[in-house]
């Protein structure tokens, strides 16, 4: 494969160089239906194409393979199809019907159909199913559908991803096929990073991101090792959230646009006093006050210039947790091979549950001017407020009995992002997309409950650029450049608090890349890539500093697609990656708890995936949508760190430390789906682990190489998986669509292994299997004016999400009521 790609470049440049001013891009796009064809085409040149769905819906296309210029490309793919096309303006293309009414210029009313945009802010729905590995797209639309109590619950339709330990706090903390935290998994807002790492007493660390829901825009989900611009040291994937732009706010036609939302639900009640340690049973209303959230934002979009602002508020008190469901738990430990009952909280069904209150205000500004021959900039700002209860997580212990309930005071965080980007794609240059960015993030968390405070500040940037080429074997696509990054912690106690988990300390991380795309046939196509990164870290104490650690990899990745029939895509990758030891597992040192290892080494990670997916139109009936994907994944972790006695991973200690151990394993799969008639839609998706084992002959029971259990002394056993774990949506439409009424099942199966033994002080997170229905309706009055209504757990049912780390109960029934104005 790398023969093939190397006299892929090679026999390009000499016909490039032969060309003064190529006007010319390599296409590859394969006969099918007109709606595959257009957004291939859109994805092949980053031009925004738009269209009314009706007018191509039942057309195929004989599609187009070769290099021409995006006329005569077009012309092709709507050969025999009766519609036209016309260029609006440089980045977008129109498609008209017979009717020349019947569509306009993105700025004169045209309807938009999945755009795409290749700079990896926005994803098309459909992206997923065209994608030769495993990636998830969440849209906006899935999320308002029942807009989130926890921040987390956005990531309900997606397999593989669970936010953990979500009902405890306001803040992501997500686990991507059972990787989780120290930035092992890359969590971005608007390509930015954003995210800290604080101790959570016995229950660990937690990495923690702050975003409000009703700015997002679309969420974007590459898993495992990327080999684009944002993957850097993050081996178990990146998250991107992408903010409001300036379409999701002004309507086909117009110039301005503004939008009002705001909602009332039930199920809460204002905190008692702080250090109250007893449930409340009572004064759960239906509707409250107290359980609140309302945003503006509006919009100006213009040919030159896009501007965004927003403003959101939310408020809620504690929540009661459900009735019904057993609060019981098997819990077997490997080593004794006997179950023992016991409860999963110390919070009892029906009742409040403390520290789960909070007092959000959000802003968000964006501005983007376009240029020249497709130049643009683009500035951004989010800023994050937020007092909210938060628990400490070992506090709430029922197999301690040193475990109690409290309300704690408030918590508070401030997360700020700043983020700049340029971009340069001029028409009818195959050779230049080129994207450069710069960002910043600012987030200080203060933990009132445990008395800590933090600071983390993270800085860094990307440039890269996309080429495509003619050459004699094929079309050719590269994607090459680089990223940096520095994130700077600081971590000490509040005043009046020990204190003993403070620390100060840079890590820095660069890399650069190449990517390799070659389409040897219509229905073949090789792919490649390299990745150098490089890291260093430092501490930054002032006193007695420690000596830093630094290191550099190469990761290759491979692949091959074939696609055998129109709308089926056969895949198969292999990928390497890393994940330096983070600032924390590199300089905390907490006397007599844990000390800091000299010889700490990065994780290295080995993936296999192979999958196929499956997008067609006109199945059952004409326009309709099937679309389905479905993944193997064979995870090796090397050097896998955790919390371990040195002793037990060969290093002369009998501290606790965080050590490498050989390896660990993750082996799974993965399915989803969905499936649009127009009148009613399905929405699946479903995660099952076949296997996951630690390797530590040392550590593990009675000397065996790898166990299907975890260490008794790690932290990592809280973030383990559930054996399964999925969700189903079925909706329908109805009144001429104004009219939307529909359900969600949730489910999750228990733990996907067990702990190789417990003690009081660190006992893991154990939940019964569990499913959870939704309820949810919207009702479109006119083009301004919207209702919806959504009741969460309908059954009332009295559960612990998968991952709760603290040991924090689910809401219980909620009914929440809403209305949307546009202008």
């Amino acid at each position: 494969m790398t023969t093939a790609i190397s006299f892929g470049v090679v026999a390009s440049a000499h016909r490039v160089l032969a060309q003064a001013a190529p006007k010319t891009t390599a296409y590859s796009i394969p006969p099918g239906s007109l709606n595959g064809a257009l957004i291939a085409f859109g994805r092949q040149t980053g031009l925004q194409v738009t269209y009314l769905a009706s007018i191509a819906s039942g057309k195929v296309s004989p599609g187009f393979s070769g290099s021409a210029t995006r006329e005569q490309a077009l012309a092709q793919i709507l050969k025999g199809s009766g519609l036209s096309y016309s260029f609006p303006n440089s980045g977008t293309v129109a498609i008209s019907g017979p009717d020349s009414s019947s569509v306009g210029a993105a700025a004169n009313g045209a309807t938009l159909l999945d755009p795409v945009d290749v700079s990896g802010g926005v994803s098309s729905t459909d992206a997923p199913y065209q994608t030769p590995g495993s990636s998830g797209h969440i849209s906006q639309e899935q999320i308002q559908r029942l807009p989130p109590t926890s921040v987390g619950d956005m990531f309900r339709n997606t397999p593989g991803v669970i936010s953990a330990g979500s009902r405890n706090g306001q803040s992501l903390d997500l686990n991507i096929r059972g990787l989780q935290g120290m930035n092992r998994i890359a969590t971005l807002v608007d390509g930015a990073q954003q995210t800290s790492s604080t101790y959570r007493g016995y229950k660990g660390h937690s990495n923690r991101t702050f975003v409000d829901s009703e700015f997002i825009g679309g969420i974007d989900i590459e898993k495992g090792p990327s080999g684009g611009p944002y993957g850097a040291g993050a081996m178990g994937g990146v998250v991107n959230m992408r903010t409001l732009n300036a379409n999701d706010l002004v309507e086909n036609g117009k110039t301005f646009g503004a939008r009002l939302r705001g909602s009332f639900g039930g199920n809460t009640i204002a905190p008692p006093a702080v250090d109250t340690m007893v449930q409340r049973f009572g004064g759960n209303e239906l509707m409250s006050t107290e359980n609140r959230m309302g945003s503006v934002a509006a919009a100006v979009a213009t040919e030159h210039v896009d501007l965004v602002a927003a403003f959101a508020h939310r408020s809620n008190g504690n929540y009661f947790a459900g009735n019904n469901g057993d609060s019981m738990v098997a819990l077997k430990n490997p080593n004794e091979g006997r179950a023992t009952m016991h409860p999963m909280s110390r919070y009892k069904p029906g009742g409040e549950v403390l520290n789960t209150s909070q007092d959000t205000n959000s802003a968000l500004l964006k501005g983007k001017v376009r240029f020249g021959d497709g130049h643009s900039v683009e500035l951004g700002y989010v800023n994050y407020r937020s007092k909210f209860g938060e628990e400490y997580p070992d506090a709430n212990n029922p197999f301690s009995r040193f475990g109690w309930i409290q309300q704690f005071g408030l918590s508070e965080v401030t997360a700020s992002t700043y983020t700049a980007k340029y971009n340069w794609k001029p028409t009818d240059n195959p050779l230049v997309d080129f994207h450069a960015s710069t960002w910043m993030s600012d987030v200080t968390d203060k933990w009132v409950a445990f008395g800590s405070l933090s600071d983390v500040v993270t800085k860094g940037g990307e440039v890269w650029n996309t080429s495509g080429f003619d050459t004699a074997v094929g079309a050719l696509t590269l994607k090459y450049g680089g990223q940096y990054s520095t994130e700077s912690v600081d971590q000490r106690g509040l005043p009046g608090t020990i204190g003993f988990s403070n620390f100060m300390g840079t890590r820095t991380i660069g890399s650069v890349f190449l990517q390799s795309a070659l389409d040897l046939t219509s229905w073949l196509t090789l792919s490649g890539g390299l990745r150098y990164e490089t890291y260093k870290s430092q501490d930054d104490s002032v006193v007695n500093p420690l000596k830093g650690l630094e290191d550099s990899r190469l990761n290759p990745r491979v692949g091959v697609t074939v696609k055998p029939w129109d709308g089926v895509q056969l895949f198969a990758t292999y990928t390497e990656g890393w994940r330096p030891p983070s600032v924390r597992e590199t300089l905390l040192n907490m006397p007599f708890l844990l000390v800091p290892n000299p010889r700490l080494r990065p994780e290295t990670s080995k993936n296999y995936e192979y999958g196929v997916n499956f997008m067609r139109d006109g199945i059952f009936r004409s326009g309709d949508k099937f679309r389905a994907k479905l993944a193997f994944f064979d995870n090796n972790y090397e050097d896998y760190i955790m919390r371990e006695y040195g002793s037990l991973i060969g290093l002369p200690t009998t501290e606790r430390v965080f050590g490498n151990i050989p390896s660990a394993h993750f082996d799974g799969i993965e399915l989803s789906g969905a499936y649009d008639a127009g009148g009613v839609f399905i929405e699946g998706n479903y995660n099952y682990y076949t296997n996951v084992d630690f390797c530590n002959p040392k550590s593990n029971f009675r000397n065996v190489p790898c166990a299907n259990f975890t260490s008794g002394a790690d932290y990592f056993s809280n973030y383990i998986p559930p054996k399964y774990a999925g969700a189903l949506t079925v909706g329908t439409r109805w009144l001429d669509q104004k009219l939307v009424v529909g359900g969600r099942m949730t489910f999750a199966g228990p733990r996907a292994v067990g702990r190789k033994d417990r003690s009081s002080s660190t006992v893991d997170s154990d939940w019964n299997p569990y499913q959870v229905y939704d309820l949810f309706a919207s009702y479109k009055v006119d083009d301004m004016v919207s209702f919806n209504l959504s009741i969460e757990n309908v059954f009332d049912r009295y559960y612990l999400d998968a991952i709760a780390t603290a040991l924090v109960p689910a809401p219980g029934r909620m009914m929440r009521l809403g209305a949307t104005v546009k202008f």
